[in-house]
C-alpha cells in the first residue's frame, strides 16, 4: 500500500488560498472535504474553483480535512504539467457541499475502467468508547470483491461492487485486512493492517485495475469533528 499523507502545512495552504482565511478551523457553516488519488499511473494537479489547490498529486495520495465553505464549488483535474486551465481529465461542476458536513471525493476508475470522481459523504459522529468507524469503499476498475478482517469475512456475496460503501462500528485494535474474489479467501488486494484507534472514523478505498495492480488508501478522521 502506497500512501503519501500531505502535511499541516499544505492544509494550511490550500485552505487559505481557496478561502483567503485562518485555516484555524472550521467555521459554524463550513464544510470539510478529503481527496484521495485512486487512478494508478498518472501525476496530477487538483482544481477547486480555478485555483491549482494540490499540485503533483500522485496515485495513493490522501489529503484531509481541507475547509471550504458550503455552497457550489467547480472541481477539475488536470496533468501534473497543466494549469488549471488546461484540459479536463475529470471535472465536476456545481459540487453542493453541505454545511458542517464531511465529505471525501476520490479520482478513482469505474469497474469499466474509466475515469471517475466520485464523492462520499462520511460520519464522524462520536462511537462508544473503545470503538472506531470503519468504512470500506469499493473505487476500483474491479468486480464484485469480498473484505476480511484478521481471517474473517466483514463484506461477502456478490453485491459489494463499483462505488459501493459499507460501514461497521468496531472495537479498536489492530486488523489485517483484505479483498478477494466472491466466494475466494486469496487476495486479489494484499492486505492492509489497519491501527483503528478509539474516537476515529476510518475510509478504507480498493483503487487501481488488473494492468496497474490493486492497493488500498486510507483516511483516518477523528470523530466528533465536522
Amino acid at each position: 500500500m502506497r500512501k503519501r499523507m500531505l502535511g499541516v502545512a499544505m492544509i494550511a495552504t490550500l485552505t487559505m488560498g481557496l478561502l483567503g482565511a485562518s485555516p484555524a478551523g472550521a467555521a459554524a457553516g463550513d464544510a470539510k472535504l478529503n481527496v484521495v488519488h485512486g487512478i494508478p499511473g498518472v501525476t496530477v494537479n487538483v482544481c477547486v474553483d480555478g485555483v491549482k489547490a494540490i499540485p503533483d498529486f500522485m496515485p495513493g495520495d490522501v489529503v484531509k480535512n481541507v475547509v471550504l465553505t458550503a455552497g457550489l464549488h467547480d472541481f477539475k483535474i488536470v496533468a501534473q504539467a497543466s494549469g488549471c486551465g488546461g484540459a479536463a481529465i475529470l471535472q465536476a461542476n456545481g459540487v453542493d457541499l453541505m454545511a458542517d458536513k464531511n465529505y471525501t471525493a476520490i479520482a478513482n476508475l469505474d469497474e469499466a475502467g474509466d475515469p471517475a470522481l466520485s464523492l462520499f459523504t462520511n460520519n464522524v459522529t462520536k462511537v462508544a468508547s473503545g470503538n472506531a468507524r470503519l468504512t470500506v469503499r469499493h473505487t476500483a476498475a474491479a468486480p464484485a470483491v469480498n473484505v476480511w478482517a484478521n481471517g474473517a469475512p466483514l463484506i461477502g456475496g456478490t453485491d459489494f461492487t463499483n462505488g459501493k460503501s459499507k460501514t461497521f462500528v468496531v472495537p479498536n485494535g489492530i486488523y489485517a485486512t483484505w479483498a478477494s474474489l466472491p466466494g475466494d479467501y486469496a487476495p486479489v488486494i494484499d492486505p492492509a493492517v489497519l491501527n483503528l484507534k478509539t474516537d476515529h472514523a476510518y475510509q478504507v478505498y480498493a483503487w487501481g485495475n488488473g494492468t496497474s495492480g490493486y492497493n488500498f488508501a486510507v483516511v483516518s478522521l477523528k470523530v466528533g469533528s465536522k
